[in-house]
């Protein structure tokens, strides 16, 4: 892992528990965890998170690129934003 993958998962754990893990306080939420399926963000919140991801980091990020896939997880958003810098 690169210090620039540690930061964002830093970053977006930190964004995670300000803005969506205090309505669920039993939850200790793992890198890998699927955001939806634990049902700590609904569709709106996946749309914050996407905007969240493309303003700190200063991404274009296209509608074809908003999927889990891509943000459904703190590892998903790293990898994301790591292949997304490097290109």
């Amino acid at each position: 892992m690169t210090e620039a993958t540690a930061d964002v998962r830093v970053d977006m754990r930190s964004y995670l528990e300000e803005n969506f893990l205090y309505m669920h306080p039993n939850v200790e939420l793992k890198d890998g965890d699927d955001f939806l399926a634990l049902g700590i963000i609904d569709s709106l919140g996946f749309v914050e998170l996407v905007e969240e991801v493309q303003s700190r980091y200063g991404l274009a990020i296209d509608d074809l690129e908003i999927t889990e896939e891509n943000f459904g997880s703190i590892d998903a958003i790293a990898g994301f934003v790591a292949s997304k810098q490097s290109s």
